[in-house]
């Protein structure tokens, strides 16, 4: 165990999902570790290769999911609704639409300065 270096928690380098070693080297909890993959997406433009977009919302974070990549995980899972959110820096101000979100989140107070929002929810046309 030892003292995560961005938040109270404690850390391990037990392995959780998988990063355990990770969160070992960088001396963070998993929440906190959590949290800096979701900041990583903003710096790689808040898009993945295979069409997921991150959206920070009134603080929250979510992740859009394409058709082709059928269901999002259930945990969080906000549902087949159709979602319609506008980028903030999108200058043409165009809608777009997903038809699976998933919640990641809200984004703890540490990490808000440096994940402001990228969207707003649109309203139902």
């Amino acid at each position: 165990m030892f003292q995560c270096k961005l938040c109270p928690n404690k850390g391990t380098d037990r392995q959780i999902r998988g990063v355990g070693a990770r969160m070992a080297a960088y001396r963070v909890c998993s929440s906190c570790d959590f949290w800096l993959t979701c900041l990583g997406y903003m710096m790689l433009g808040d898009q993945d290769p295979d069409g997921r977009r991150a959206l920070r919302i009134d603080g929250r974070h979510y992740l859009t999911w394409t058709d082709e990549q059928g269901f999002p995980p259930e945990i969080g899972y906000a549902g087949a609704e159709v979602c319609r959110y506008v980028l903030l820096d999108d200058p043409t101000g165009a809608v777009r639409v997903s038809h699976r979100i998933w919640l990641m989140g809200t984004i703890p107070d540490a990490f808000r300065d440096r994940m402001p929002d990228n969207a707003v929810f649109a309203p139902a046309a």
